[in-house]
């Protein structure tokens, strides 16, 4: 027997193996926080073709059963069968171009000239063994064996003695010491190790995105990344924006099922690397978290009400290095997690982190920092100060909210180029195989082609026959980018997609030009600008400045970063220097509320056109657009106020 996915994927079946099982021996994970015991139901998949046995449905609602939704764990094929993984279920873990690209972060870590230090420290003690001669207790035998080699002062915990008896007198007496250094505090002792077991070292960089969570699984000795795991953040069925999820948290009391959904989150992905690569959950002995300030305070279950009122103060922006037992994670319970500092109640760590991976904090030059994502954070400055304000740009160029969006993942169509004769489109799918959905750098690419081609208008209308492509679908009208001749869904963009599209570039736009007003410079000014996001390696910059959302500033002014939260979380993990830099980075921004701002609304509503309203703002646009049009269509153009309908 055979099961496919619509990704074209082939796995033999064993007789009597349910669906996950099948999957989890073939590398391809799923979200299922149980293990597959059929407790969680969350390892849902859709049945496209074939028969099957299901032993139990667990907590599906009726509609999803009605339309072939059934638990992977729970699931027997009878015969060949395809099945489809929805969005929600699907974990990535083992992404091999992902995992190539980190190969630069060891080069990355080592140009800040810092001292390799990551969170804990471990050292090997071969104590002598207890004699009548030589009677003190075990907890004291433990301090002078310390104080031999430089450690003093150092403090243990209740967990910490209670369990040290058994393995000092199982492990022989020679231990592996795991402890943190708390710089100008008293070290604390975390746990003990016996000499042949648990005694590797690894850790966590974990960013938590409002639509995505992404670990690296670190190795501590060297700092190479072992893995790298993502998913959607199942904080999303509560709500797409953090507001949402500020009132679900406080309003309908539902801090602890916000906790609980973003840690079981993490907890799936670093229980399916650990199993995957032999790990001990002992072995996993520290971790970094970066979030912005709402995810930052879920995590550790904190009550995010005061964040989104006036006048709008978080309960924390520095966190004390609280252990994983704190926060429910499967790690080592002793293990400590350094939280990246929050600036404001919508600047958080994710951009400290950011601000921190790209060194912009460290050169005199003016620089631009956008990190594109669902709560669009930006940052201007130099070594000397740095602004920053936060907009809700949304979850679609994440791919949640769009009825075919993708993560950036494989299967994600993450480049479109439109023939401006025959409007056929040419697509770029990341892993070369078939498209499964469009991620945040296609549907740019799309939606500045399409405007380009006159697919659209300046307000993302599509011009119905200009092309058979255009459609009616369940939605509204829709372009057609992928026709499936199987049995996946077609791949296509919708109005409403569009339209969400927009608001959100126009968010990040007017973002920018905001903070620029406010600090009183132009656009000019700045002279490299940081792409990061999760899509910021794929975003193409010129169709992103025709889209309106990037400014119109010279191409090698751009730098990609890509995840740079996730970067700022790894450097963290394995250098006290830069923890320390990290703090002052985030001491040293000034925050600007844009909530309250007139001149963001304003700047909001001009950019809700294609690719302005001021189209003098994008010279090389207008320069493009105006040999391709008549002069009458171009003066439409150019006067979109005056041509609103």
């Amino acid at each position: 027997m055979e099961l496919r996915l619509t990704s074209d994927e082939i796995i033999k079946l064993q007789k009597g193996e349910d669906i996950y099982s099948a999957l989890k021996r073939a590398g391809i994970y799923i979200i299922a926080p149980c293990g597959g015991k059929g407790i969680c139901s969350k390892c849902k998949i859709k049945v496209i073709k074939g028969d099957y046995k299901v032993k139990s449905s667990g907590k599906l609602t009726i509609q999803e059963k009605e339309t072939n939704i059934s638990l992977a764990c729970q699931t027997f094929p009878r015969g060949d069968i395809i099945i489809e993984i929805p969005k929600e279920s699907q974990l990535v873990i083992g992404d091999k171009i992902a995992i190539a690209k980190t190969k630069s972060l060891i080069d990355h870590l080592k140009s800040y000239n810092v001292e390799f230090s990551p969170i804990t420290k471990r050292v090997f003690l071969d104590l002598p063994h207890p004699t009548i001669s030589d009677s003190i207790s075990d907890l004291e035998r433990l301090k002078r064996s310390l104080q031999e080699i430089g450690v003093r002062n150092i403090r243990f915990s209740y967990g910490f003695v209670s369990s040290m008896n058994k393995i000092l007198r199982t492990s022989n007496w020679m231990v592996f010491l795991t402890y943190v250094d708390r710089e100008s505090l008293y070290p604390e002792a975390l746990f003990l190790s016996p000499s042949e077991s648990c005694n590797r070292r690894y850790g966590i960089a974990v960013d938590i995105g409002t639509t995505t969570v992404v670990i690296y699984l670190v190795n501590l000795l060297n700092g190479e990344v072992i893995d790298i795991g993502s998913t959607y953040n199942s904080q999303i069925r509560y709500g797409d924006d953090i507001i949402t999820r500020i009132i679900y948290a406080t309003e309908e009391q539902g801090l602890n099922d916000l906790r609980d959904a973003v840690i079981s989150d993490i907890n799936t992905i670093v229980n399916s690397m650990m199993q995957k690569h032999s790990i001990e959950s002992c072995e996993i002995d520290s971790a970094s978290i970066s979030a912005n300030t709402t995810m930052s305070h879920i995590f550790w279950g904190l009550d995010p009400s005061s964040i989104r009122e006036d006048p709008y103060i978080p309960p924390l922006n520095y966190f004390p290095l609280w252990k994983a037992g704190t926060a429910k994670l499967s790690i080592n319970q002793q293990a400590p997690i350094y939280t990246l500092p929050c600036v404001a109640s919508y600047v958080g760590g994710d951009i400290a982190s950011g601000i921190l991976a790209t060194k912009l904090h460290h050169n005199h030059e003016i620089a631009l920092f956008m990190d594109i994502g669902t709560n669009g954070e930006i940052a201007i400055g130099n070594n000397e100060w740095i602004v920053a304000a936060a907009c809700s740009a949304g979850p679609c160029f994440e791919g949640s909210g769009i009825k075919c969006g993708m993560r950036a993942t494989i299967g994600a169509i993450e480049s479109i180029k439109i023939d401006p004769t025959t409007y056929e489109p040419i697509i770029g799918v990341i892993g070369n195989v078939t498209p499964q959905g469009i991620c945040g750098s296609g549907m740019i690419d799309a939606m500045s082609e399409m405007f380009l081609t006159g697919i659209i208008d300046q307000k993302g209308r599509f011009i119905v026959g200009k092309t058979d492509r255009i459609r009616k679908g369940d939605e509204g009208l829709e372009y057609l980018f992928y026709r499936s001749d199987k049995h996946y869904k077609d791949i296509v963009l919708t109005e409403v997609d569009i339209e969400n599209l927009l608001r959100a570039k126009a968010a990040i736009y007017a973002g920018v030009m905001t903070l620029l007003n406010e600090i009183g410079f132009t656009i000019d000014v700045i002279k490299k600008v940081y792409i990061a996001g999760g899509f910021g390696n794929y975003i193409n910059i010129p169709k992103a400045i025709m889209l309106g959302m990037l400014p119109d500033l010279p191409q090698e002014r751009f730098i990609y970063m890509g995840n740079s939260s996730l970067t700022g979380a790894y450097l963290c993990l394995l250098s006290e220097e830069l923890r320390k830099e990290a703090e002052e980075i985030a001491s040293k921004i000034t925050y600007i509320e844009l909530s309250v701002s007139r001149r963001f609304m304003d700047e909001y509503i001009s950019a809700m056109f294609l690719p302005h309203t001021d189209i003098t703002q994008f010279p090389t646009v207008a320069a493009l657009l105006s040999s391709l049009m008549s002069p009458k269509q171009f003066w439409i153009l150019t006067n979109p106020q005056d041509n609103m309908s």
